[in-house]
């Protein structure tokens, strides 16, 4: 992947398709009114205001569209210099990656100064305000909310707190330059008619699972302390009926015999197991799990919740203990984790 990253890429094959648009074959609409613009765009996507910020380029919306079953690929351009205020999306995230041109982007607290090598994805419970410059063009993939906290839930293997992403994506990072490459590949099956609208709805669930997999896998976000606990190679049962366990019941009072008993085993034998394949043993493990969700619900702002709430919805019972294994886990201490929020 070059320093441009993905929508440079993009951009350097559009120019070899004699003068097409991504998504061509999908065309919206093409329109050199503002009005109408602003209302098929809404439609797709939700209410916003969209006003010219200088009459000196002239406009020249332009958006082609292809919608699969939880999210969409799109094309959308302005021409002129805009500015977009759309205030929460609710419903969906947005990604965006600058194919030419550029555009500033304020999430919540973040902003991002947006290119072809830095996309942006708009959390949906953020207040969202755009200002896309002349010459701007974007390829825009909308993903739908609940779609996203079901793959969040089965991969973390528990409910989880409000799922928020870091809104600068860097497209030149090695994590999300391979999913870069598989969203091009979407848009490019997609241009070929061999994805989107086919009768195969599980091929296609699949394809978009993997996509989303990949992103909460590969961009900062409220959930990635609940994601990094996995072992790379297959485990035996026993090791798997424990580790479901613990996932379901992190937050109750288990011990190890508990654990063991529903796993099939002795504690020793359980120790050992554990031990070989994750290098600690079941209540490192369990503790390692209930530390990452209280990192999750600090970093996300779950509802409000005090510090003490945090210990005890993440099964800590003794807040002082909490509080120095938390420490010791991460480096700082739980209320300095919750003042460094970035995710905001």
């Amino acid at each position: 992947m070059n320093d441009e990253g993905f929508g440079g890429m993009l951009s350097c094959m559009i120019s070899q398709l004699s003068g097409k648009t991504p998504l061509d074959r999908y065309r919206c609409f093409e329109t050199l009114d503002v009005d109408e613009a602003r209302d098929i765009v809404a439609r797709h996507f939700c209410n916003h205001r969209l006003e010219l910020a200088s009459a000196e380029t002239p406009f020249d919306a332009c958006q082609n569209r292809v919608a699969g079953r939880h999210l969409s690929l799109n094309y959308l351009r302005y021409g002129a210099d805009v500015t977009i205020d759309p205030g929460e999306l609710a419903d969906f995230y947005l990604i965006q990656i600058p194919i030419a041109g550029t555009a500033e982007v304020t999430n919540g607290r973040q902003f991002v100064s947006s290119n072809t090598g830095t996309a942006t994805l708009l959390n949906p419970d953020r207040h969202t305000k755009m200002r896309w410059h002349a010459g701007c063009e974007q390829v825009l993939l909308q993903i739908e909310r609940t779609f996203v906290r079901q793959v969040a839930v089965r991969m973390a293997g528990t409910e989880l707190g409000p799922i928020r992403f870091n809104a600068k994506l860097d497209l030149t990072h090695p994590d999300l330059a391979r999913w870069a490459k598989r969203l091009r590949g979407l848009f490019r099956g997609a241009e070929a008619g061999e994805v989107f609208g086919k009768k195969n709805d599980r091929c296609q669930d699949l394809m978009e699972e993997t996509l989303v997999t990949s992103l909460l896998d590969s961009q900062p976000n409220t959930v990635s302390p609940m994601l990094s606990r996995t072992s790379g190679r297959a485990t035996p049962a026993i090791v798997k009926r424990a580790t479901e366990m613990i996932c379901d019941r992190f937050h109750e009072d288990i011990g190890l015999l508990d654990i063991s008993s529903h796993a099939g085993t002795t504690p020793r034998n359980l120790q050992l197991l554990f031990k070989r394949e994750f290098g600690r043993s079941p209540i490192q493990y369990l503790q390692g799990m209930r530390l990452a969700y209280a990192r999750h619900l600090l970093i996300s702002g779950s509802d409000g919740l005090s510090i003490a709430e945090v210990a005890d919805l993440s099964g800590h019972r003794h807040f002082g203990r909490f509080s120095v294994a938390y420490k010791r886990c991460f480096g700082e201490t739980p209320r300095q984790t919750r003042g460094y929020q970035t995710l905001g």
